[in-house]
């Protein structure tokens, strides 16, 4: 029987699954390198540059070409055959990149020479599959155009399938693949997908087109009307990353830090971009001056910008209920939210942003007179999104904050509008002025706004955590507020909103516990420094205690808590490390006699996996003495099958794991070693008075820790035997809406 679909591949369809396969790598490869550069602002945005610029570079060597390709498409299907493999062999080459290039790196580097290693690494791995992946659009361009540079629509069409197709890789791996499959089963269904795309086209096999004729040489005027078109096109690029960027940090507020709160953003921002692209098919395809048409585009772009800030503002000043202080996500249907905040804010600005791009690329395409100008166009665009997110991540939040950074992105994107008037001559120049002027005029308007950050939070600490505000401060880690209440008895510290920690007693039995089951203990590592309590316990004992703590603000709130703080760090009894805590113990050539762990609630906060799994803790156990005790947190509420989880990923790794339960405190306190631990009520007794314990924790007793000892090992080996084990590749944790939807029990 004759094939019906034979000399039909609906090359748009493919390129529609070419989308979701190389969203779905992005999203794998990005959690892997955050375990190569740890999980800081410049750690993401770095990520980002390795991505994007190796599509970038990808784009601009295919689109040099693509014009002279007598069949484009064959080409396109043996580069989908070569992602697949590429991006297989990248995948199983990253998870080892920690180890190998901790390994090169002298304990306690830092700095440009550190970021530069790690990024030479990262990009000789990523630099194939990606640059593979960024040539497929040129081909497809050149392919569906027929060599010629009147593309039309078709553009626009492809930009818009292509990007359909990331939205939806975005959604089905934060929301389904990942929390089952884990990343490499995930990165091997991108790669199926990759190679259904190579084997349709290879059973296709259309007729080689005829080489076109050689393009005219294009004018000096056309010359230069193409160059600024490739300005124009980077501008684009860097004003739609840096609000990207910006977005994140002020709807962390509203929608929480979980990944689901981050597939819910790029998923809906990836839609806006794909919706807006397919509306300007007509326009893209047209033979009008599409100048006039780019430059209000690019003022509504601020319009909408400056506007859904203010919307923020006004409508986050309502979320009042107490769960924003732990997290916007507590049940499943708060996932609606999720999705509900970020088309209000970021929906109308990304139509306008879709829109755009291919319009703007096919009159690139036009002044340069082939098709295959389209490789530099996207190579130009995306070059100005790795700027605008380094800019915004490095420069303007640290320096500007968030709301003054919003308002010089709305003024670029005012300024770029009357720019591209200014090109379609001075009638188009006069009709812009009202657009200016409203664009330019709510930008400035907006300085009047009070800063949402600093007043949502505020405000919902006045109401759930009433007390005086003593410390605020919004660097690029996030923003610090320290509250004290009660007459200043009672200390708290947030992070963007999001209780952290306090002056209480759990960060002081997290740091004593593990001290009083060893003999003599000599070097303490902490990650996170949160209230200082933990620090402060290992003090009394006598030992050096190193920190890790990601966020500067965080460091300089800690005098606020440690009253001695300057006359210890005079006297060297602690140092802080502002650096992500696994990758800084990975570097560490030093061993342990305690390592602890304490990271912000809930147990599936994004990222908090990385130091909750079982390929953590054996790095852990490797930095352990011998007589050393790992303690690890874990916070309530969570689901049973979480604790159960973890607990499993601990006995995996060590012989003994025992845990506590305390009342009044929200939490479970687990010790892990390589020995039983030394019940012995004398031997108990006589840490505790080595230690000063009872100064800060009057109640402690060898009859307190019998007593309140929630599993001993063998009861935690035998309740968490039917658990799987939480690992880099299997972070179940970290995705708990199947728990969710299912009302499993909850430890509260």
């Amino acid at each position: 029987m004759k094939n019906p679909f034979k000399n039909h591949p609906n090359v748009p369809l493919l390129f529609f699954i070419s989308g979701i396969s190389g969203l779905i790598y992005e999203t794998v490869w990005f959690r892997m390198l955050i375990r190569v550069f740890g999980t800081t602002l410049e750690a993401t945005s770095t990520v980002l540059a390795v991505f994007m610029g190796g599509l970038a570079l990808g784009a601009v060597l295919a689109g040099k070409k693509a014009d002279g390709l007598r069949n484009p498409l064959k080409v396109y299907a043996v580069l989908e055959l070569l992602v697949a493999l590429t991006a297989l062999a990248a995948t199983l080459v990253m998870a080892g990149l920690p180890e190998f290039i901790a390994a090169l790196l002298p304990e306690g580097a830092a700095g440009a020479s550190v970021t530069a290693l790690r990024l030479a690494v990262s990009s000789a791995v990523l630099l194939v599959p990606t640059v593979l992946m960024g040539a497929t659009l040129p081909l497809l361009a050149s392919h569906l155009s027929g060599g010629t540079s009147d593309s039309g629509g078709k553009i626009s069409r492809l930009y818009a399938l292509n990007t359909l197709g990331a939205m939806l890789g975005v959604l089905v791996s934060g929301y389904i693949l990942l929390g089952h499959l884990g990343e490499k089963g995930t990165t091997a269904i991108a790669a199926a997908l990759n190679l259904l795309i190579a084997l349709r086209l290879g059973a296709y096999g259309p007729e080689p087109r005829q080489t076109p004729a050689a393009a005219p040489a294009a004018t000096p005027a056309e010359g230069r009307g193409y160059r600024r078109i490739l300005i124009i096109m980077g501008v684009s690029g860097f004003t739609a990353l840096a609000l990207e960027v910006l977005w994140a940090r002020t709807l962390v507020l509203t929608i929480g830090n979980s990944v689901y709160a981050f597939s819910a953003m790029l998923g809906v921002y990836l839609l806006g971009i794909a919706l807006g692209s397919l509306y300007a098919e007509k326009q893209a395809g047209s033979t009008e001056d599409p100048l006039p048409a780019l430059a209000r585009t690019q003022a509504a772009i601020a319009i909408l910008a400056v506007a859904g800030l203010a919307a923020f503002y006004f409508i986050g000043r309502t979320t009042l209920n107490p769960k924003y202080i732990y997290s916007p996500l507590t049940q499943a249907s708060d996932i609606f939210s999720l999705f509900g905040w970020t088309l209000l804010i970021v929906f109308p600005v990304t139509l306008l942003m879709g829109f755009f791009f291919p319009v703007a690329a096919q009159a690139g395409v036009r002044a340069a007179g082939r098709v295959g100008a389209i490789g530099p166009l996207y190579g130009a665009n995306t070059l100005g999104t790795i700027l605008g997110s380094l800019a915004a991540g490095f420069i303007l939040i640290p320096q500007l904050g968030t709301k003054f950074s919003f308002i010089i992105i709305a003024l670029l994107a005012a300024l770029t509008g009357t720019f591209l008037a200014t090109l379609a001559g001075e009638a188009e120049k006069r009709r812009f002025t009202p657009w200016l002027a409203v664009s330019a005029g709510l930008a400035i308007a907006a300085f009047a706004l009070p800063d949402p950050i600093f007043n949502i939070i505020n405000r919902r600490l006045a109401v759930n955590m009433p007390g005086e505000l003593v410390y605020y401060n919004e660097d690029r880690g996030g923003a610090v507020s320290v509250v004290f209440s009660q007459g200043g008895n009672v200390k708290s510290l947030f992070i963007n909103g999001f209780a952290v920690s306090g002056n209480g007693a759990a960060g002081k039995l997290m740091s004593h516990f593990p001290l009083i089951f060893q003999e003599n203990p000599r070097e303490m590592f902490i990650i996170g420094l949160g209230a200082g309590n933990t620090m402060r316990s290992g003090v009394l004992h006598g030992v050096n205690v190193t920190v890790a703590e990601l966020v500067a603000a965080v460091r300089e709130a800690g005098p606020l808590f440690v009253s001695d703080w300057a006359q210890l760090l005079k006297e060297r009894k602690f140092s802080v490390r502002l650096n992500d805590g696994r990758n800084e113990l990975l570097r560490s050539r030093k061993l342990y006699d305690a390592i602890i762990v304490d990271v912000t609630p809930p147990i599936y906060s994004s990222g908090a996996v990385n130091v909750y799994s079982r390929d953590f803790f054996a790095l852990a156990r490797k930095k352990l003495s011998k007589t050393g005790v790992f303690s690890i947190w874990i916070p309530k509420p969570c689901f049973e099958s979480d604790y159960y989880m973890m607990i499993k990923s601990l006995r995996e790794v060590f012989p003994y794991v025992n845990v506590w339960s305390f009342p009044g405190l929200p939490g479970f306190l687990a010790l892990a070693s390589n020995n039983e631990l030394d019940m012995n009520p004398a031997t108990l007794e006589a840490h505790i008075k080595r230690g000063n314990v009872r100064k800060e924790l009057p109640f402690m007793s060898a009859r307190f820790i019998a007593g309140l000892r929630f599993m001993n090992n063998a009861q935690a080996e035998a309740a968490a035997a039917p658990y799987p084990a939480v690992t880099d590749d299997k972070p179940y944790t970290e995705f708990p809406l199947a728990r969710f939807m299912a009302f499993s029990p909850v430890w509260d």
